[in-house]
């Protein structure tokens, strides 16, 4: 269930990557963190759950 948690905040982070492109779009001062924080926190979740997987793997 990780993984869709990590895919739905991997999604979130680049869709506000990519609506700084548009012309119009006035985001906050902190935009850059924001993304991060959403693609680090997905990367983070899909380590875990395949941390998790392969712990299962092996027992």
């Amino acid at each position: 269930m990780r993984h869709v948690t990590a895919a739905i905040y991997i999604s979130f982070g680049f869709l506000f990557y990519f609506l700084q492109g548009f012309d119009g779009f006035i985001g906050p001062d902190f935009m850059e963190w924001i993304i991060f924080l959403f693609i680090f926190v997905g990367v983070m979740y899909l380590f875990i759950d395949l941390r998790n997987f392969i712990k299962k793997k092996v027992q």
